[in-house]
């Protein structure tokens, strides 16, 4: 059927940007804007391909992504909340050096041939519902994963002490300060637990991909800053809107199989997911940010 085929297929692609937005979320959420979330995708991407090569197979891959992410969120966390620096241009020259970067290496150390990808399991009994079978439960474990984040990171952010903290330092970072709290802590483990999740974006496209190319996001990170505003930094939203964006990308690949679709030109299909991403943030106009993010705060007496 082809509206299962498509929806299966837009179910895989959503993953990678679902990741992401989780991390952007988190980090919004308390006070900083990463537009380097490009960037942090494709060392993901990169370092999960190292893993590939190197470790043995794709865990070994998820694992040097994560300690990539680690890595990435400690020197992203310098810049933005300790040097204080302007958040968009250092986001976008980092995502100019990972680029660089994972080209660079990429001819170097990455050669692998075999297979990639995370192995399909079906959930017994669930996989066989009609349509919804399908398209939900016969997905790999990275895809289970991201589900069952949304209500993790909606419980991290509303239901703990932590993200009422660091809801406050994206709103009234100087009240935070003079409750005694930690705007910079917060803000630090904000930013490495971000781009920790973004990272595993970038290794749920490389599996997704089969392999690694330079600049593989193609992107998608700057699709899941759409997705966040789009979904009010609202988890269970996101995984909506995410879906969203996997289905209409998911469109070019099954055009030839839809009737309207057969005669489009490749290049206007290929433009479906950003033409998505521009009609979203003009529909999402409305949101709201923190009023402190993007903005970086300078105690006044350096506790952290």
């Amino acid at each position: 059927m082809i509206l299962t085929d498509v929806f299966a297929l837009g179910v895989a692609l959503m993953i990678p940007m679902l990741w992401a937005a989780y991390g952007e979320t988190l980090m919004e959420k308390a006070g900083v804007l990463n537009v380097g979330i490009e960037g942090v995708m494709l060392i993901g991407a990169f370092s999960a391909a190292l893993g590939v090569e190197y470790g043995g197979g794709i865990y070994a891959g998820l694992g040097f992504a994560i300690v990539a992410g680690l890595l990435s969120g400690i020197v992203l966390a310098l810049l933005y909340v300790r040097i204080g620096t302007d958040q968009i241009v250092t986001g976008i020259m980092f995502n100019i050096f990972a680029f660089g970067l994972t080209t660079t290496l990429a001819v170097e150390f990455v050669r692998a041939t075999e297979v990639t990808s995370f192995a399909q399991v079906e959930i017994p009994a669930l996989s066989e519902i009609p349509f919804f079978g399908e398209v939900l439960f016969e997905q790999n474990m990275l895809t289970y994963a991201a589900f069952l984040a949304a209500p993790l990171v909606f419980y991290v952010l509303h239901r703990t002490w932590y993200g009422l903290y660091a809801r406050s330092s994206s709103e009234y970072p100087r009240a935070a300060e003079a409750a005694g709290l930690s705007v910079w802590r917060l803000r630090y483990a904000a930013v490495i637990g971000g781009c920790v999740l973004t990272a595993i974006g970038g290794v749920a496209l490389f599996s997704s991909s089969g392999g690694f190319v330079s600049g593989l996001t193609d992107g998608r990170g700057f699709i899941a800053l759409a997705i966040v505003i789009l979904a009010r930094w609202n988890p269970y939203w996101i995984v909506a809107a995410s879906l969203l964006f996997g289905v209409s990308e998911a469109l070019q690949f099954q055009a030839d199989r839809i009737g309207p679709l057969k005669d489009v030109p490749p290049d206007i299909l290929v433009m479906i997911p950003y033409v998505v991403t521009i009609v979203a943030v003009v529909i999402a106009r409305a949101s709201r940010y923190p009023p402190a993010v993007g903005i970086p705060y300078k105690p006044s007496a350096k506790a952290s």
